[in-house]
């Protein structure tokens, strides 16, 4: 719950002095009624959900992941079908996590489900419901090695 809510307003801070990206929606505002236009005026463009979900995906990456970590996710992966895989080779709150120790992997489990959070709130305040879990890429001498599975909720 804590993750969620500092991500959610992290988000909102950062998106008034980075760029979104092309056809994103303002930050907490829902995506449907920013990219249909308003009741007045000149309708804008439909914009694809798919791609209002890519690009917040990548800001996710680029400019959130930068600002909490200090570096951005080594790896975006997606089905184009609501599914992301965000990967961090070397994520700073693991670094110094004895790899082959099993209360370390259980102190590990516990450190991700903040940046889960940070992930589903930021998400959240873009307009997009989300369900996100987490894995390690354990080879056996690195435990700061993990993977984040988002799912677009339909």
């Amino acid at each position: 719950r804590l993750g969620f809510d500092v991500g959610y307003r992290l988000c909102e801070r950062l998106a008034q002095s980075k760029p979104l990206g092309p056809g994103l929606p303002p930050p907490g505002s829902s995506g449907a009624a920013a990219a249909g236009g308003g009741a007045g005026g000149t309708a804008a463009p439909a914009v694809d959900p798919a791609a209002l979900q890519l690009e917040a995906v990548k800001f996710l990456c680029k400019e959130f992941w930068m600002e909490v970590f200090r570096k951005q996710i080594d790896k975006l992966q997606t089905n184009h079908r609501g599914v992301f895989v965000l990967k961090d080779h070397e994520l700073r709150w693991l670094r110094r996590l004895p790899p082959e120790d099993e209360t370390a992997r259980v102190a590990a489990i516990k450190l991700l489900a903040f940046p889960c959070g940070l992930i589903r709130g930021a998400l959240s305040n873009l307009g997009i419901g989300a369900v996100v879990s987490c894995d390690f890429l354990a080879d056996g001498k690195n435990m700061a090695a993990c993977s984040f599975n988002v799912k677009i909720k339909s």
